[in-house]
């Protein structure tokens, strides 16, 4: 019981007055760019689906965007999806995926359905976020270079985290938890550029939940799952010889929330880096007197595991289009507004022009750049402009990204629900701790929905 003792003996208490106060702002920046989010992401066609298929199953649990109330498995699921329908959502280098999207879903069901308090499911929500973030420090990168789609794989083990500490679980069935979690991780980033991605978020939360509840009832399962043999580092990783545990234990004194990255464009987090080199390329184009439309060529330089992950070349779709270097260097090119959900829809890749732009971007990869990182090179007219960004470093200034979560929020949700409602959101998610009953946050949902 190495990992799960560790775990359990570190967060398994944890309260939100034992964090830093840069954790506990940060956490509350993760619970508003989940609403917000997810409230537009509700609005998109597997949302639907999935409300059509799973929404008849009545109980207490909100469901975003919706009137729904549905038992919490089921609420952990829709709003889970819901939260990464748009791949809109935050990421961690460490947790190697999207942290928030599959642990708070079920973290609010559970939350909901015990009627904890907003200071209850803040702390529930962190000890998520650090369980899954040390998981993801101790496996390394190796399932996702296979394949394996870590907000689902690793984030199944946040999910449970979360419940667990919200059921007042003790460490051994903390340890059932884990062991139950690992045997339910699955997502494939094959599906990637589809529907089933934001599933995979939506999975992993319901999954979690599960493991928990569960666990809670005398359900058993071996606390070893992870770390121990034929465990999910032996199945899915370089095996368990190879897991970090100078890596896990490196990060001990500290919260790694704090390490949270949050996207301001509406695609892969990976092709960020080359966005926001396009974004400062463009006006010394203008300078130079060249019209982005009349570059010749585009080289993008990534590391080559990008390919695997955002390299479709040709897409088609608005969703392939968010997993596609070629199209999102494109739009950036041509003053596209990437930060807008609406822009990636199947349209905007019917438009000539952005086909013409695909055409002339040319990814090349490096193995010495990480996996945040980007160099893009412009030629026009005999001459080369070159620019590099790094996003994969967290912010320093948290009121300025506080501003810039808040910007974003109402850009997505005040069309959808009107000012009033957004601006209720987002107080109500940045003071999440002071809320006394969680279901008030239901009747935000719903009024959201109303108002919609």
């Amino acid at each position: 019981m190495r990992l799960a003792n560790h775990l359990w003996d570190r967060f398994g208490g944890l309260n939100v007055d034992d964090l830093t106060q840069s954790a506990r702002t940060v956490a509350g920046q993760c619970v508003l760019d989940w609403f917000g989010c997810a409230l537009v992401g509700s609005r998109e066609p597997l949302s639907g689906i999935l409300r059509d298929e799973l929404g008849g199953q009545s109980g207490p649990c909100s469901i975003v965007g919706s009137n729904l109330r549905c038992a919490p498995g089921v609420a952990a699921l829709l709003n889970g999806a819901a939260g990464h329908a748009l791949d809109f959502d935050d990421a961690h280098t460490t947790m190697g995926g999207h942290p928030t999207v599959p642990v708070f879903p079920a973290a609010l069901a559970q939350a909901q359905e015990q009627g904890a308090s907003g200071e209850e499911l803040l702390a529930a929500f962190v000890v998520g976020i650090e369980v899954e973030s040390r998981i993801g420090a101790l496996v390394g990168p190796a399932p996702y270079v296979k394949g394996w789609h870590s907000t689902s794989t690793i984030g199944v083990h946040g999910a449970a985290a979360a419940a667990c500490r919200l059921l007042g679980a003790t460490g051994e069935q903390f340890g059932h938890a884990l062991g139950l979690a690992a045997s339910q991780a699955g997502g494939l980033k094959a599906n990637f550029g589809t529907m089933t991605k934001p599933f995979h978020a939506g999975h992993a939360a319901e999954r979690g939940l599960l493991a928990a509840r569960l666990a809670m009832r005398g359900f058993t399962a071996n606390p070893e799952a992870i770390d121990g043999r034929q465990g999910y580092a032996d199945a899915a990783a370089s095996g368990r010889e190879e897991l970090d545990w100078e890596r896990l234990h490196q990060q001990d004194g500290r919260f790694l929330i704090e390490d949270t990255l949050f996207k301001y464009h509406a695609a892969c987090y990976l092709t960020h880096a080359a966005i926001e080199s396009v974004g400062r390329l463009r006006p010394r184009l203008l300078e130079a007197g060249v019209s982005p439309e009349n570059v010749e060529k585009a080289i993008v330089t990534v590391h080559p595991g990008l390919l695997d992950i955002c390299g479709i070349p040709a897409p088609t779709t608005g969703l392939e289009a968010k997993f596609s270097l070629t199209a999102t260097t494109s739009l950036a090119m041509l003053g596209i507004d990437t930060t807008s959900s609406g822009t990636f829809v199947d349209a905007t890749l019917r438009d000539p022009e952005v086909a013409r732009m695909i055409g002339r971007v040319e990814v090349r990869t490096d193995r010495s750049m990480g996996h945040t990182q980007a160099r893009v090179e412009l030629r026009a007219n005999g001459d080369r402009l070159e620019e590099f960004h790094d996003t994969g470093v967290p912010a320093t200034d948290l009121d300025a990204q506080g501003e810039k979560l808040a910007a974003k929020m109402t850009g997505l949700v005040a069309p959808i629900v009107g000012a009033e409602a957004s601006g209720r959101l987002r107080e109500m998610s940045l003071r999440l701790d002071t809320v006394t009953d969680v279901g008030d946050i239901a009747g935000l949902m719903a009024g959201a929905a109303e108002a919609a």
